[in-house]
């Protein structure tokens, strides 16, 4: 079967929904790749932070599991790295998400309904950031919307007494893989049971041995994370543990904080209307129908919780992010009329593609974000970019200094920050040994701190923040013959302004992991 054949599946006469997604979807993936080629952003902390993972190949790391520096070398051994290199595997990624969403709501209402779920999924300022910033969101979202498709797939051939076998093993795939990607699609395998336990036609997997053997088999994707885990001091999980232990704060400040994060990353009308919809349908919870329950069990459920969560700490505006795919086809089906929500809130449906539009307008606003800050200079402007911008002409500032020093060839930069040693890392004309300054007794802090140091006997040039000198060069001066300041900085605004020092001569690096 071709892929034509595989989309179209419309009568004559009809709109073909199926050939307007494929050429929505070439265009926006194209649009993508032309962006990433013409973006003037350099790779942001993280980014840079995931491509040095990317050149030591691990089955885990110092605070995320594997996929993403395995993605990103994948791509670097191939084409080369580059800025636009490390951020490919997102554009595609996200192209594979949206035809997971309008294979799923094909297969739950129509191609109509497909359609307009893959638009809304499209049209937000978070997609335009899913589908270029390469971090670990990307994967996630592909492998729990394609979680999302297989499982529904494999639930209607059960009904069918067909089996879906192969249906299920793309589940099984899937939820290893996303394991592998972050932590979070542990949630997706909670959510199947919920779904089993409160749908009254699929209350018949929770004595069955299926779920429970999908959902072993895709969590022993994890065991060699585990097992390098174990050899590390568990730091990825106290890392993750972090994320929920700390100081409390006030509780409408942080909801209130979630509340605007998600309406800045969704677009407001379709944010409001999802909340509200899924509202009103659980007022109806008992006669709802088994596609919405699925639906509100994959995204409802899971926001709830991290809304309630918000009351507690600040979550970032990225956590809820997989929890969408589900919302955007709950919403798509509403606003296509396959479900309804009672006649008050189904008044409301024309604001549906009112909100696409809001949404398209905040998603091409984001892309020009880059070009307009920094052709208007302020401190707006700069506060917007300063993360991402200029750190290639910073490499170029490090790798002259590093040129001028006695010894180039056996010289290491030492920076005191993860982010300036990545960024440093990726940028640095030759990309040299960069490493981290990790105090003697004190727990790990970043993936650097995991490493080998360098050789003794080696020269380093020192990369120290200009506000924090007093502290910092006293702190490793006695792992030095003799550490000397050097002419020059690097940088030169002030939130990027830098001094240099010539360590001589390195004895030992402490704590040595």
């Amino acid at each position: 079967m071709s892929l034509n054949s595989y989309f179209s599946s419309n009568s004559p006469g009809e709109i073909d929904w199926n050939n307007r997604f494929l050429i929505l979807l070439c265009l926006v993936t194209l649009f993508r790749l032309v962006y990433l080629v013409v973006s003037p952003l350099n790779l942001a902390a993280d980014e840079a932070y995931y491509w040095d993972w990317s050149r030591r190949l691990a089955w885990g790391y110092y605070s995320k599991p594997p996929m993403v520096a395995w993605l990103i070398a994948l791509f670097t051994r191939m084409f080369g790295s580059s800025t636009t290199i490390v951020r490919l595997p997102s554009v595609l990624l996200a192209t594979i998400s949206s035809v997971a969403v309008f294979l799923l709501a094909r297969r739950m209402y129509d191609p109509r309904t497909a359609f307009w779920a893959a638009v809304v999924g499209m049209a937000s300022p978070g997609a335009a950031a899913l589908g270029y910033i390469m971090t670990i969101d990307p994967p996630l979202v592909c492998f729990w919307s394609l979680g999302l498709y297989f499982l529904w797939a494999g639930l209607e051939k059960l009904e069918k007494k067909e089996g879906g076998f192969p249906y299920w093993v793309g589940l099984t795939a899937v939820i290893g893989l996303g394991l592998l990607s972050k932590q979070v699609m542990a949630g997706f395998i909670v959510l199947m049971f919920v779904f089993a336990a409160i749908s009254k036609d699929d209350r018949r997997l929770l004595k069955s041995p299926r779920l429970y053997l999908v959902s072993l088999l895709g969590l022993a994707a994890l065991i060699p994370t585990l097992l390098w885990n174990a050899r590390h001091g568990w730091v990825l999980m106290h890392n993750t543990t972090c994320h929920f232990v700390g100081i409390r704060s006030f509780f409408l400040y942080t909801f209130s904080q979630f509340i605007g994060g998600q309406i800045g990353v969704v677009s407001p009308i379709t944010w409001l209307l999802l909340v509200i919809l899924a509202g009103m349908l659980l007022a109806r919870f008992k006669s709802l129908d088994r596609r919405s329950l699925y639906l509100l069990t994959f995204s409802i459920v899971p926001l709830a919780g991290i809304a309630a969560l918000s009351m507690r700490q600040k979550i970032q505006p990225n956590w809820p992010a997989p929890v969408y795919t589900a919302g955007m086809v709950l919403l798509a089906a509403w606003g296509c009329e396959n479900i309804s929500a009672g006649s008050r809130f189904d008044r409301w449906r024309p604001y549906f593609k009112k909100g696409i539009i809001v949404g398209a307008v905040m998603a091409l606003f984001t892309y020009g974000l880059p070009f307009w800050a920094m052709a208007v200079p302020g401190r707006l402007a700069d506060k917007v970019v300063f993360r991402v911008e200029g750190w290639k002409h910073f490499g170029t500032q490090a790798g002259r200094a590093l040129g001028d020093v006695p010894r180039p060839h056996d010289t290491f930069m030492l920076t005191f920050d993860r982010k300036l040693a990545s960024e440093l890392a990726f940028y640095t004309p030759g990309r040299p040994k960069v490493c981290v300054w990790h105090a003697p007794g004190a727990p790990p802090n970043s993936e650097y701190d995991l490493w080998a140091g360098p050789k003794t006997g080696m020269d380093a040039l020192i990369i120290c923040p200009k506000s924090d000198v007093r502290f910092d060069i006293p702190a490793v001066s006695g792992y030095f013959q003799e550490i000397k300041p050097l002419q020059g900085f690097l940088g030169g605004k002030d939130h990027r302004e830098y001094v240099l020092f010539l360590g001589n001569r390195f004895k030992k690096w402490p704590g040595t992991h």
